[in-house]
């Protein structure tokens, strides 16, 4: 220990010979452990700081199948409370939902996120709120449950101050006050992790708050559920019991559970959910690659760096090992310089880590739903760290601690060179590390500009309307039944009115929801002739309830009929208004107009007024889908918006609009209030954080790999300096020394980008499924790319060969 102590010791001094030269190797790793440390924690925070006890084996997600395929599903409360009664596989099995609620806070209304949950939720999931109790059983039996709520962490210290004495005390949760039983344990933001929850309240009262009944619904499914299974049971044998149980439910119940399956899941495998978690985890896996490449890059810069000191120590070297010393003992020595350097960059990278895992949080779009990313420096994340500094100490030093071990004892000794300087320039190391920074800066950069050029792509899509400066206002009068039906529809024309009265506004209308956002609603729909032998298997369609005016304040063309007008009320005969796409499919070869569709057995027919041009509605790399316009007057939506086309800075708007609706009615929550700007910002989120990470790392590769390059021209210049000076001497000229440093250098660099090239070629068939809009080998960036990097390595080399070629050979072979 003493002798490793004094390596260390013997470390520091030497690098404190060289602060700049170490500084920027310092700052070299500090940005590539900083990177990856960033990268890993915002990875974290969304796919496994889950809630707490995800390390009990015996915790399992239970799901249902829906009809649409999917495996990972929700269940509803008869089917929950069915499986509760009937397995026997599970200790208990708890149930969770999200839910909603409009809560006066002063003179405003605020919406709040919460979840519905049976009473034994916080033993399976959060364990014991740390002020307070949990629910009773008695506090969520239906016909008899209590009005209690038990607070979530952030929303007890926004409102009530973490005030300690807060049990006893009432919340109102659309309009119904609820008595304060508990506050949830410290930490415990829920059933997932990423999305803040600010109250709980027992599920039996769900049909108190909500918007529509779901207790008595065997259809409505949103239930999540969780169970610990008894000792000695796995999920093989649980998920078999539940599907005998799922059978007999879909012989009671055909209409609601025929064909559906229960998969069970251990809960340590499952980050958000498991339909889900795949593609996220190629996606974190992706970036982490790249991240890890950059990481690489810098690790060669500094062997390159151990290298050039080990060669200038070549006779300090060889006299320690002529004296005795043993190869392992002098490894040990050299290492101890890069592991010093290595827990100084993963120091200074904790710092980096934190200023850009904050600005990646950052750089997220706004949500209605408030998410939190929890990228704090945890234990996780610095044990992270800590390995990644320990490998990076290994990769930076083990390759020159081994080469300096092996030296030649006599010509080092006598102070030779060993033949570096004459004949056939050998391929060393050190140019060994220079081909694997330029090739691996190649494929990150290439990746950054496919994903560069694919968002380009994006931007250029024409999503369907041509409004781009507006403004979106997202409503919730229908929260907690604060308003009926009746009222609502008055209340929405009121809205309506008054907005398009304020100057500089142009017009405005009722939508359920815009299109290109994160919500989608989804109807069976038939034409008058089609024949639906079972409704739950009819062919699906995309459906959005609009008012009048809509389509000419989004500019959206009707290429035939009419507009939903005032006369299109909820007394009046349904009308719809079909997009190209779904009156081609349903009416092929003649005019929808007039024709009559429905949606549902027992649903009234709606007759097509008008056919709107296509557009995009789900995503703008989507090929044209059927879509249908419902009159919002007729097809009530509780939780509709009012889109508002303005002249100007739509921004300038928001605060006139917000004072405007709540002169209206402050009780009614405003759900959400944007730009269209803003609202096209979610659906290119996923682009544009591609290409500025990729971009971004791409950059900082090639910033690297250029440092390294000129560092291993510069120091290979100084150690010829007696052969560059001869040659100049016997009749060389200044640009046949430049052309020979740099040729030598260039091939090198050729070499390493060849390589790269190959590799993106190889990258870039798994980037396809990443890409909108162009080829994965598109040409323009497999040229400009290489170009940029052999202009950059041009650079490199060009100011080291000029260094040299200044100088005088009298004075060179005079030193000598």
């Amino acid at each position: 220990m003493n002798g490793l102590l004094r390596d260390f010791r013997f470390a520091g001094r030497e690098l404190a010979r060289r602060p700049w030269l170490n500084g920027l190797a310092v700052l070299s790793l500090a940005l590539g452990i900083g990177a990856n440390t960033a990268l890993f924690s915002v990875i974290d925070a969304v796919l496994w700081r889950g809630a707490s006890g995800q390390d009990d084996e015996r915790l399992a997600q239970i799901y249902f199948s829906d009809s649409s395929g999917f495996a990972y599903a929700t269940f509803s409360v008869p089917d929950y409370l069915d499986i509760r009664r009937s397995a026997t596989s599970f200790e208990q099995i708890a149930a969770q939902q999200m839910g909603i609620a409009s809560s006066p806070a002063g003179e405003r209304s605020e919406l709040l996120f919460g979840e519905e949950v049976s009473a034994n939720y916080f033993d399976l999931w959060g364990g014991k709120p740390q002020l307070g109790r949990s629910f009773l059983s008695s506090e969520d039996e239906a016909g008899t449950a209590a009005a209690v709520v038990i607070l979530g962490e952030s929303l007890w210290r926004r409102r009530f101050g973490g005030d300690p004495g807060v049990v006893g005390q009432s919340l109102t949760l659309n309009g119904q006050p609820f008595t304060v039983i508990g506050v949830a344990p410290e930490g415990f933001k829920g059933t997932f992790s990423v999305v803040a929850v600010d109250y709980f309240i027992p599920l039996a009262m769900s049909d108190r708050v909500a918007e529509r009944p779901r207790l008595e619904q065997r259809g409505a499914r949103s239930l999540f559920l969780r169970g610990r299974l008894k000792p000695g049971i796995s999920p093989q044998m649980a998920e078999a019991e539940l599907g005998a149980i799922a059978a007999r439910l879909a012989a009671a119940y055909p209409d609601t559970n025929e064909g559906r399956k229960v998969r069970v899941v251990p809960a340590e495998d499952v980050a958000l959910n498991p339909g889900l978690d795949k593609p996220l985890k190629a996606v974190a896996a992706l970036l982490m690659t790249v991240v890890g490449l950059v990481l690489l890059i810098a690790c060669s810069n500094i062997a390159n760096l151990l290298l050039a000191r080990a060669s200038d120590r070549g006779r300090e070297i060889a006299l320690r090992l002529a004296l005795g010393s043993g190869r392992f003992r002098l490894i040990r020595q050299l290492l101890a310089e890069s592991f010093l350097l290595a827990a100084m960059g993963g120091v200074a990278g904790l710092g980096v880590a934190l200023l850009l895992a904050q600005l990646l949080v950052r750089a997220t779009p706004d949500l209605p739903i408030p998410l939190v990313l929890d990228v704090s420096l945890d234990g996780r994340v610095l044990l992270f760290t800590l390995v990644v500094a320990v490998v990076t100490g290994l990769a930076c030093g083990l390759a020159p601690a081994r080469s300096a071990s092996r030296a030649d004892l006599v010509t080092s000794l006598k102070g030779g060179e060993g033949g570096l300087a004459s004949g056939r320039r050998r391929f060393t190391l050190r140019n060994m590390l220079v081909v694997g920074q330029v090739a691996v800066s190649t494929l990150v950069l290439i990746g950054g500009g496919l994903f560069l050029r694919s968002l380009g792509s994006f931007q250029k899509v024409d999503p369907g309307f041509s409004l781009r400066d507006g403004v979106m206002v997202q409503l919730a009068p229908g929260i907690g039944n604060r308003l009926s039906e009746e009222q609502g529809r008055v209340y929405y024309r009121q809205v309506v009115e008054r907005l398009s009265a304020l100057p500089g506004v142009r017009s405005a209308a009722i939508v359920g929801h815009l299109p290109l956002g994160a919500n989608v609603h989804v109807n069976s729909m038939a034409a008058e002739g089609e024949v639906i032998e079972d409704w739950d298997q009819a062919p699906a369609i995309d459906t959005v309830e609009v008012g009048s005016g809509y389509f000419r304040t989004l500019g959206i063309e009707l290429v035939a009929g009419r507009d939903f007008g005032p006369g299109d009320s909820a007394e009046a005969p349904r009308v719809v208004i079909l997009n190209q796409t779904a009156a081609q499919q349903h009416f092929p070869g003649i005019s929808a107009l007039g024709k009559r569709v429905r949606f549902g057995e027992d649903e009234p027919w709606h007759e097509v007024i008008g056919v709107a041009a296509d557009g995009k509605y789900r995503t703008l790399g989507e090929s044209p889908r059927p879509f249908v316009y419902r009159a919002h007057d007729q097809d009530w939506n509780a939780m509709a918006g009012v889109v508002v086309a303005v002249a100007g800075d739509a921004s300038s708007f928001l605060g006139p609009i917000r004072r405007t609706v709540e002169e209206i009615d402050r009780e009614v929550p405003i759900f959400e209030l944007k730009t269209l700007s803003e609202h096209l910002a979610f659906m290119l989120f996923p682009a544009r954080m591609g290409a500025l990470i990729l971009g971004l790392l791409g950059l900082l590769g090639i910033l690297l790999a250029a440092v390294g390059i000129y560092g291993v021209v510069a120091y290979s210049v100084a150690r010829r300096r007696r052969e560059v000076g001869i040659r100049m001497a016997v009749g060389a000229e200044t640009r046949d020394v430049v052309r020979l440093v740099v040729g030598e250098g260039m091939r090198t660099v050729g070499l390493g980008l060849g390589i790269g090239i190959l590799l993106a070629l190889a990258a870039s068939q798994l980037l396809r499924q990443f890409l909108f809009g162009i080829d994965a080998m598109d040409p323009l960036t497999f040229v400009f790319i290489p170009t940029l990097i052999t202009a950059v390595a041009l650079v490199a080399n060009f100011l080291p060969a000029r260094t040299a070629a200044r100088v005088a050979p009298s004075e060179t072979l005079r030193s000598e």
